[in-house]
């Protein structure tokens, strides 16, 4: 009897050790892979806060004019690329109708934008056209304070958790995050919460951006270099200062830092 217990005792320790062994063979904590995102730009509200916050009558009619012809909402195809520390942004090649182009062209709506954050290096680097202009900023990552409440969704397959945050000083953000994915950065700059962001919304700016795919195909590298041109990078401070002397006094300061924070964030 006592031998047949001891085969016993034996057999269950061996099954436990190799279930135990078994379960720590298979975690895993993807710290790669690639994300695809659908943001969701709602042009007319858009529009008609340009409208309303402009200070010259001329203005005020140009942008109600382009609500008229302008689709309720555009949905912009992106995607995320991350390794380890570093992240890449960008826009997906879609095709669009003319008046989306000519949206585009004015800055309003955004074009070929993309996005480098390196966490170790805690560095940003942001490329974007602006009036057929391409504009490379260099800066230190955005600092975003965030308060994580204990709301839950779930995005692409991922239980996440809501983040409240102030980014830029003042522009209210709604972020979930999913600590399934341990690292702390996101679509374009949003960062800094304890697990991947899969999804955003900005009120005051009138878009989100939600995952709607996550592929953890390991990614052999991630590019750095946003354009082969020779562009001379400026601080986000630097940029603002250049276009706000051109822009600023056509658009009115309210439409102007809306504009901005658009190219930021």
């Amino acid at each position: 009897m006592k031998n047949i217990k001891s085969i016993l005792l034996l057999t269950i320790l061996f099954l436990v050790i190799n279930a135990s062994s078994g379960l720590a063979q298979y975690a895993y904590f993807p710290y790669e892979g690639k994300i695809s995102y659908d943001k969701t730009v709602f042009m007319q509200n858009k529009l008609k806060r340009y409208a309303s916050y402009s200070k010259e009558e001329n203005s005020k009619r140009f942008f109600e004019q382009i609500v008229a012809t302008s689709p309720e909402s555009i949905v912009l195809k992106k995607s995320l690329s991350f390794k380890g520390n570093e992240l890449r942004f960008e826009q997906v090649k879609q095709e669009f109708p003319d008046n989306y182009a000519m949206l585009m062209q004015m800055g309003i709506l955004e074009s070929d934008g993309s996005t480098y954050q390196n966490m170790n290096a805690k560095e940003s680097k942001s490329l974007f056209a602006l009036g057929g202009q391409d504009i490379l900023i260099t800066d230190s990552l955005l600092s975003i304070k965030w308060k994580i409440t204990d709301e839950y969704r779930n995005i692409a397959g991922y239980n996440c958790r809501r983040a409240n945050g102030i980014a830029l000083d003042s522009v209210y953000v709604v972020a979930f995050y999913t600590d399934e994915i341990p690292v702390s950065g996101g679509p374009a700059s949003f960062r800094g919460l304890p697990g991947m962001i899969l999804g955003v919304a900005v009120p005051e700016l009138h878009f989100n951006m939600f995952a709607t795919q996550v592929d953890l195909t390991p990614v052999p590298y991630v590019d750095p270099n946003l354009t082969k041109k020779k562009i001379k990078p400026m601080t986000r401070k630097g940029i603002y200062d250049q276009l706000n002397s051109t822009l600023g006094g056509m658009l009115g300061d309210k439409v102007f830092n809306l504009l901005m924070a658009e190219y930021f964030l």
